[in-house]
């Protein structure tokens, strides 16, 4: 097991998305690979022995790494609000940064063939889900 993942102070298992954790786990962990298409897939090992799953399109773009340790340190806010809507019954099943403003994580829910997009964009610090009027 990865050493990230409990408090120490309060021995309780944290959030899979704590921006510290996530961000160890990709600077520590992470495997990278261009595929033929030119797409970057970037896994990350979660504490829970799952993965997540980042892909981007254009694997030259100059932005990857700003982004993706912005996308460490905003996904957990992105997924605590996610999951108000979605009851806890679905999970990250990958997430596509586009461009350097848009992206999607997409939700796939537990037990069924369904899925639930949320288009994310970059505000200059953080990622922040994209709000509809």
């Amino acid at each position: 097991m990865f050493p990230f993942g409990r408090s120490r102070r309060l021995g309780v298992v944290r959030a899979l998305y704590e921006p510290e954790d996530l961000l160890r786990a990709y600077e520590r962990f992470a495997r990278k690979e261009i595929r033929p298409n030119s797409e970057l897939l970037i896994v990350i090992p979660l504490s829970d022995k799952s993965d997540l799953e980042i892909t981007v399109p254009d694997s030259s773009a100059g932005w990857i790494e700003s982004r993706i340790r912005g996308l460490c340190a905003s996904l957990g806010d992105i997924d605590r609000r996610a999951q108000k809507t979605l009851r806890d019954e679905f999970v990250i099943g990958w997430i596509e940064l586009d461009s350097p403003d848009h992206g999607v994580v997409d939700y796939w829910a537990v037990g069924v063939n369904s899925e639930y997009p949320i288009d994310i964009c970059w505000t200059g610090d953080a990622w922040e889900e994209v709000r509809t009027r």
